[in-house]
């Protein structure tokens, strides 16, 4: 799959396209608050993944700083997709900056 593609948002993971590479939809909590995003794999692969924004969402793990709002936005640190527990490696890494996946 090229590099450099944008990301585009979809109504959320039930969506027909949310399988498409580099759908994304917001995760809401019950006051409507956006915490995080689900989006598919870059790679065509249809898996799919979620991100928590940091401090906005008691997650237990990893959490994401938006740098910049959505659509253009950029998050920090890198994406990984599908972690293989045995190598460490994941299935798709990447960076989403100014909305754009590389």
């Amino acid at each position: 799959m090229p590099r450099n593609a944008v990301a585009f948002e979809v109504s959320s993971q039930d969506n027909a396209d949310a399988h498409r590479p580099r759908a994304y939809w917001f995760m809401r909590n019950q006051a409507d608050i956006k915490m995080g995003i689900g989006h598919a794999c870059p790679c065509g692969c249809g898996m799919q993944s979620a991100m928590w924004f940091e401090g906005l969402a008691d997650a237990g793990g990893p959490e994401w700083k938006i740098v910049k709002p959505f659509p253009q936005a950029t998050l920090s640190p890198s994406i990984g997709i599908g972690k293989d527990e045995v190598t460490g490696r994941y299935h798709w890494h990447g960076f989403l900056e100014d909305g754009v996946e590389r």
